[in-house]
């Protein structure tokens, strides 16, 4: 078990290490604010010394020239980052929502056809999902038909007005891992239905597109892990997923390098953001993006600057 080490001992340890510290007090009240472990451990990776004529044992040093502001300013660029991320991929999970409850409602229009288990796919495979849907989304409505103090008290609201709750008020409060599962059981022609929208929509602002289920559904896997890290105050810019998703033959539709969208980096999941925001969104999205990465290269040393692009998969 490590002893408890003060914010002056902590800066001494860093310095002995061979970083930088022009700004103590500064960098004392950075310290009071960000967790130790999550600002150092978490971004000290491209600023370390791994030239092994420079450092011949291995030691755990820092870059020549490292200033303990450098890797505050990493750590600041990756929250924006998350920050960035996250609106445009909560928008997309609102889209997603959005059109499943509508294509499914438009499709079974009565009341409660969602707790229906042949409104589903007849896929056995997709049976223990679907139950499970089926299952969440009823104890939705049943938590909230009767309790004094509830989860979300506009479930109750609705109910008590209308006595129902549809899908389209449902959906929003179901997590986008709940939504993924969701568009995987229902039927074919709807998911077929919703890929089709999504295509239209940047077909009408951009080139003519098709965008297959599978493809839908890899975009959610791609989606879903990035979502959660940007909410969660993880390190993302280096971030990428276990097992690669194929979305080749959409680049190769698109025309666009190989790796762009199916690459498991945060710069797969930035180029996968085009496809489901609209042009206006998108354009500030990537005006505000520009601005953080120029930022950032204007702040650090070239060295840990191109390693961090590389961890992150831009092409620079």
């Amino acid at each position: 078990m490590k002893d408890f080490v003060t914010h002056e001992e902590q800066l001494e340890i860093l310095e002995k290490r061979g970083l930088k510290i022009a700004d103590k007090a500064a960098a004392k009240r950075i310290l009071s604010r960000e967790n130790y472990y999550a600002l150092i451990d978490g971004y000290k990776e491209p600023f370390l010394e791994h030239d092994i004529e420079l450092n011949p044992y291995g030691l755990e040093r820092y870059q020549e020239e490292t200033d303990f502001s450098h890797i505050y300013a990493l750590h600041r660029f990756d929250r924006n980052l998350r920050m960035l991320v996250l609106n445009e991929l909560l928008k997309f999970e609102k889209n997603i929502k959005s059109k499943l409850a509508y294509r499914f409602s438009e499709k079974f229009k009565e009341a409660g056809s969602f707790l229906e288990p042949h409104n589903y796919s007849e896929d056995k495979q997709h049976h223990h999902e679907r139950d499970r849907i089926i299952s969440t989304l009823a104890n939705l409505i049943k938590s909230h038909k009767k309790r004094d103090k509830v989860r979300y008290p506009a479930i109750r609201e609705f109910y008590d007005k209308h006595k129902d709750v549809p899908l389209w008020v449902l959906v929003n409060f179901l997590s986008l891992g709940q939504i993924t599962h969701f568009y995987a059981v229902i039927d074919e022609k709807l998911r077929e239905r919703i890929a089709s929208d999504f295509a239209e929509e940047y077909s009408e602002q951009y080139e003519m597109m098709t965008l297959k289920t599978s493809e839908l559904d890899a975009i959610l896997r791609i989606v879903f892990p990035y979502r959660n890290k940007s909410a969660h105050e993880e390190v993302l810019y280096r971030y990428h997923l276990t097992h690669p998703v194929d979305l080749d033959a959409l680049e190769t539709r698109l025309e666009i390098d190989k790796g762009s969208l199916s690459g498991a980096t945060i710069f797969s999941l930035l180029s996968l953001v085009k496809l489901t925001s609209t042009k206006t969104d998108y354009d500030r999205f990537s005006l505000e993006l520009e601005r953080l990465i120029k930022e950032l290269e204007e702040t650090i040393q070239k060295q840990p600057f191109t390693k961090i692009m590389k961890d992150a998969g831009f092409k620079r």
